[in-house]
């Protein structure tokens, strides 16, 4: 693996590409999933310049891994190496761009996961939890899979009440595919029992007991492609839930994180924008009321799902956290 993983750092780095290998990743699933497709096309839907594309395909034609054929095509040894290098070997692809509507191909697993999500334990809400519906649950995996989040992906969940990564799991199934490894960091007790001892699937959950206000375990510091939070609703909580995922993933550009945070007025989505830069993350899409939830009255029932790429910069050495988090706390800091 260690030796397939080395051509995407070859490529990044014979062809001078800022995205890194990440985006070299990016390029070859496009390809495989697309084409024959033009150059410009794949320049245009990558947002990368129509020169770096062109040298890469340049390079991809010098180790015989990809043709020209009314556009840029992977070889047969190109698919074989995409598949080794990152476990990309699916070419189903969905339309996410409505958040109302799921695929059809999924809709079976809406009720195959309300199954298991009603054995859960009930919402804590002095936690700010506040279950997601069975179809934004699987809509969340759809989403993770289209951004390139699953296949031989290491996941992190920062806390799961939603099971996002239940869904994750089923969708995998359906689809044939294999994330690395999945594992969520979760404080609920209750939780941490019923993700460990429940079977949902061929497939493994790491769950370790957790509270997020001490620093991500040293084991896990650096060894993720991908994190995903549905942190408390409030600046504090999604400060420290991101500071918390960028440790986990690797130093690399390109990582993604993926945060699922409650509207808020202009002041405070300010506030969200600047905390997720000067964290080392970039905002590629927000998706307004991509998130439903079960009787949650403080979000109106909703919340947005912000995607964003790491720069890669390292951060900062994990301090423990002692402020206010959860929203209750703030009231409570608020009357005092």
């Amino acid at each position: 693996m260690a030796e397939a993983a080395g051509l995407l750092v070859d490529l990044a780095t014979a062809t001078r590409l800022h995205e890194g290998p990440e985006g070299i990743r990016k390029i070859l699933r496009s390809i495989f999933r697309t084409g024959p497709v033009p150059i410009r096309n794949l320049a245009r839907d990558l947002g990368i310049p129509v020169p770096v594309v062109a040298a890469v395909r340049g390079e991809l034609e010098k180790r015989q891994l990809a043709i020209r054929e009314s556009g840029v095509k992977l070889t047969d040894a190109g698919v074989e190496a995409l598949a080794s290098v990152s476990g990309i070997a699916c070419k189903v692809r969905f339309d996410v761009t409505t958040v109302l509507d799921l695929p059809e191909l999924v809709q079976p697993l809406v009720s195959r996961f309300a199954e298991i999500a009603c054995q859960r334990p009930d919402a804590d809400f002095s936690l700010d939890q506040s279950h997601a519906t069975a179809e934004t649950a699987i809509r969340r995996a759809v989403y993770l899979f289209e951004h390139d989040a699953i296949e031989g992906r290491s996941l992190l969940f920062l806390g799961d009440d939603d099971l996002t990564s239940v869904a994750v799991g089923l969708l995998a199934d359906e689809l044939h595919i294999r994330p690395r490894s999945m594992t969520v960091l979760e404080v609920d007790d209750r939780l941490v029992g019923f993700l460990s001892e429940a079977s949902f699937g061929d497939y493994e959950i790491t769950v370790v007991r957790h509270d997020l206000r001490q620093p991500i375990p040293d084991d896990l510091i650096g060894m993720f492609d991908v994190f995903f939070a549905d942190p408390p609703y409030t600046i504090e909580g999604l400060q420290l839930f991101v500071e918390r995922g960028i440790r986990a993933l690797s130093p690399e550009v390109g990582k993604l994180g993926f945060i699922c945070f409650g509207r808020k007025s202009p002041l405070d989505g300010v506030a969200v924008g600047r905390t997720l830069s000067r964290l080392g993350l970039a905002s590629i899409e927000i998706v307004p009321d991509f998130n439903r939830y079960d009787g949650a009255q403080l979000l109106a029932g909703s919340s947005q799902m912000i995607r964003t790429v790491f720069s890669g910069q390292e951060g900062g050495p994990d301090a423990a956290y002692d402020g206010p988090l959860y929203t209750r706390d703030l009231r409570e800091q608020r009357r005092g």
